[in-house]
């Protein structure tokens, strides 16, 4: 499996870029139609390169139509799985693989490539405690979320690695992409468990009340 083109010495590397109104983390799936001819180029070769490609929030600008300005950091992603449409369209399934600050934009026709430096994930101090802090919240978080839709979640899986575990629980808050976006530019997991445990706890609360309004058991009693 390829990567993306790196330079001489200085660990920059040529990275395409798909900027998008959405952030994406580390680990989480993301499923996307491609329907515009820059885009259907770039992920056409992507697919004969196996190479990823770079997921960015939009600073300015739109999805469609003239090139859009990038936010400086986003995660690059590496397409899983893909279904030819008509009219060369495409239906593809990818994951986010690693953070990365773009340094230079050196293309913006037909679609953007950066040259890029991958950021190196650190854990941070106290990350322990915070694990143990945030862990029964993600535990909940997973099966509130799954009990929404009517399902229940008997074994959850909590990541043992702390980056992992800050990137698992961001990625299924229901949060404003400013948020979403602060918390991926977050140089530490310790950072990031702390930020997120108040914003999780608010989220179970949020999920938990939901669910309640859904049954349709809840009211006065008749008997």
């Amino acid at each position: 499996m390829e990567e993306p083109q790196q330079g001489p010495s200085d660990g920059l590397v040529e990275l395409p870029l798909f900027p998008l109104n959405l952030v994406l983390f580390p680990g989480m799936d993301l499923p996307l139609h491609i329907f515009e001819e820059r885009y259907k180029d770039m992920i056409g070769e992507c697919l004969n390169n196996h190479t990823p490609f770079g997921v960015v929030l939009i600073k300015e600008g739109m999805e469609v139509g003239a090139p859009a300005d990038p936010e400086r950091i986003g995660t690059s992603t590496r397409i899983l799985r893909s279904e030819l449409l008509d009219q060369g369209r495409m239906n593809i399934m990818t994951k986010g693989e690693r953070r990365f600050e773009i340094v230079e934009i050196i293309q913006r026709v037909p679609h953007v490539i950066g040259r890029v430096r991958f950021l190196v994930e650190i854990e941070g101090e106290g990350c322990s405690d915070l694990v143990r802090e945030i862990a029964d919240e993600y535990v909940a978080l997973v099966r509130n979320m799954t009990a929404l839709t009517g399902g229940y979640a008997s074994r959850v899986s909590v990541p043992e690695d702390p980056v992992e575990l800050s990137y698992a629980i961001a990625a299924n808050l229901d949060l404003a992409t400013h948020l979403r976006q602060s918390l991926l530019v977050t140089e530490t997991a310790a950072t990031r468990l702390a930020d997120l445990i108040p914003l999780v706890r608010q989220g179970n609360e949020d999920l938990r009340q939901r669910i309640a309004n859904s049954n349709p058991f809840q009211g006065p009693r008749l008997n």
